[in-house]
């Protein structure tokens, strides 16, 4: 394992690194306590700038092995090579068996008058060619890393073994949180677009309701009770915990079958007959996040929750807050949706967990490299900028299933200009909002509502493409 830090006895070794980077042509070989300071005199008649850059090489290649501030929602993050700057992905549609024309049956008889290339079960040149997919993941963001070089400290830090190991820590230690806390600020923001894309998806109709699981509404259906989150959460955790608990194992069970459920099966009709992309993900490569906290705040272990006899499969990573540590365990994002779908804003009161297929949620970061300015004569610094270039794939075709708690449902519809009904699919007592392309709607004078239909009046009529949001109880 690597260290988090460098220690008096590892100043020899990057003394002997900085020799040979600078200085090739020294009889310097090894360096050792004895000739530690001949050999910091002969790497400072380098030159300072040169110095200051092989020192940033040295931090640099420790970045990638050490991580004194490990990030959360790390569970998402690559290697560099994982998958490259433009991710290409080819897929198939299922296609359905053929008739049989080997027997002589009543419905595709090889026996009888006027048989022609199309006779029975058609002929033997017919085409039945694959139905290929293509698809192309492209999100990147560069972005650099700013660090100033002091000289001074530079030129102390070769008296000793241990003020070179001070200076190196100083530096390290500050750039590689610095860099961990910006990765797991974008790999937050992956994995919030992802939990709020499945939920806008799923309410839309594009994506079946399987991926998008109201643990508070799938509770009280199973059970014929009307309780609330907050009930649930409380009042009622055991019996809640072993639901959800069976809950995640047979869906964990169901994303290894070979099926369109649980993503986007990006359904192609062609002569009235739809075909399907398949998906499924096998145990070892099942991935979930999930928020600890909640179950931390109840008193129950992750090791009685997510145990082997429970639960076997998904690795899973614990985080303390989705988007803010005010709110913990809500959301309120707008997402990024696949072919530039119309997108909207999602509140989601208590999200639970994200299971996922490692195939569709993945980020990388790759070191550019790093370019520096001469050194300040006035002031005695220079300025090192890092390069940086982070990659991510959101892949909705592949399985992922939201689990999140809520005592209101929503629904989306997309108006036409003329159509003032909209009927809800569940059922509604009480209206929460209304709102068109983000804008609140105001009941009595904007809609009314009755028998379950939300019914705009004349004038506020939602114009075609319009998105409509409807939250109700």
């Amino acid at each position: 394992m690597p260290t988090n830090y460098f220690y008096p006895h590892d100043a020899a070794a990057i003394m002997t690194s900085l020799v040979k980077q600078l200085a090739a042509e020294s009889n310097i070989t090894k360096v050792d306590s004895n000739n530690f300071v001949d050999a910091g005199h002969t790497v400072m008649e380098a030159g300072l700038e040169k110095v200051m850059n092989a020192i940033s090489v040295l931090i640099t290649r420790t970045i990638v092995e050490s991580r004194p501030y490990n990030g959360k929602f790390g569970l998402v993050a690559k290697d560099v090579d994982a998958f490259s700057d433009r991710f290409r992905k080819i897929s198939f549609y299922s296609k359905k068996p053929m008739e049989s024309g080997m027997f002589n049956t009543d419905e595709n008889t090889n026996i009888g008058t006027g048989l022609g290339e199309n006779a029975g079960a058609g002929s033997q040149w017919e085409q039945n060619l694959a139905m290929p997919l293509e698809m192309n993941f492209f999100s990147e963001f560069a972005w650099d890393y700013e660090y100033t070089d002091v000289v001074k400290q530079l030129e102390l830090a070769f008296e000793s073994e241990g003020a070179l190991v001070a200076f190196l820590n100083g530096a390290r230690q500050n750039f590689i949180s610095d860099l961990e806390q910006q990765l797991e600020a974008k790999n937050r923001l992956l994995v919030l677009s992802r939990m709020a894309g499945i939920k806008l998806l799923a309410d839309s109709g594009v994506i079946g309701p399987e991926c998008s699981v109201n643990l508070t509404k799938e509770f009280n259906s199973t059970y014929g009770t009307s309780y609330t989150t907050a009930q649930l959460l409380h009042e009622h955790r055991v019996a809640f915990l072993e639901f959800f608990l069976a809950r995640i194992k047979n869906d964990s069970d169901m994303m290894e079958n070979r099926t369109a459920m649980f993503h986007d099966p990006m359904v192609k009709t062609v002569s009235d007959i739809p075909y399907y992309i398949l998906r499924h993900t096998p145990k070892a490569d099942q991935r979930m996040i999930y928020n600890k906290r909640l179950f931390t705040e109840i008193k129950l272990s992750l090791a009685e929750i997510f145990n082997p006899e429970m639960l076997a499969g998904p690795d899973g990573e614990g985080v303390q807050y989705w988007q803010s540590t005010q709110s913990p365990y809500s959301i309120d994002v707008v997402p990024t949706l696949p072919d530039n779908a119309a997108s909207s804003e999602v509140s989601i009161d208590v999200c639970v967990a994200l299971l996922y297929d490692k195939d569709g949620l993945m980020s990388s970061n790759a070191y550019k490299g790093m370019l520096s300015t001469p050194i300040h004569a006035r002031k005695g610094i220079r300025n090192e900028f890092y390069h940086m270039l982070y990659s991510l794939c959101n892949d909705f075709t592949e399985n992922s299933i939201l689990y999140y708690m809520s005592d209101t449902s929503t629904e989306y519809f997309v108006g036409d200009g003329t159509e003032d009904d909209f009927l809800l699919e569940g059922t509604a007592t009480t209206i929460v909002s209304v709102k068109v392309d983000g804008t609140a709607q105001t009941a009595g004078t904007d809609f009314t509502f009755a028998n379950n239909t939300i019914t705009f009046a004349a004038g506020h009529i939602p114009a075609s493409g319009k998105v409509i949001q409807v939250i109700y109880k």
